[in-house]
């Protein structure tokens, strides 16, 4: 299990099309991927689940990522969120 700390940067605020390409990197990743924010944590695999987060600029978050290429998935979220 992996926890990675992230800052949201994509803009003012979380649209769907952010939504959407978190969910496309998590496609890539056999690891199970979950964001965390404000103690609220959902999949990403879930649009509305992501969109239900709603991130603004400056919005601390957690990346959590179990399985075996857990590291390497959260880092590429990451990437996605930091922007």
């Amino acid at each position: 299990m992996v926890r990675i700390e992230a800052v949201y940067g994509c803009g003012e605020g979380l649209t769907p099309d952010v939504a959407a390409k978190l969910a496309t990197v998590a496609e890539r990743y056999r690891a199970h991927l979950e964001l965390e924010c404000g103690g609220k944590r959902v999949l990403l695999d879930s649009l509305i689940g992501i969109l239900s987060l709603e991130c603004r600029r400056g919005t601390r978050l957690a990346i959590h990522a179990d399985g075996e290429d857990e590291q390497a998935a959260a880092e590429a979220v990451r990437g996605v969120i930091e922007g």
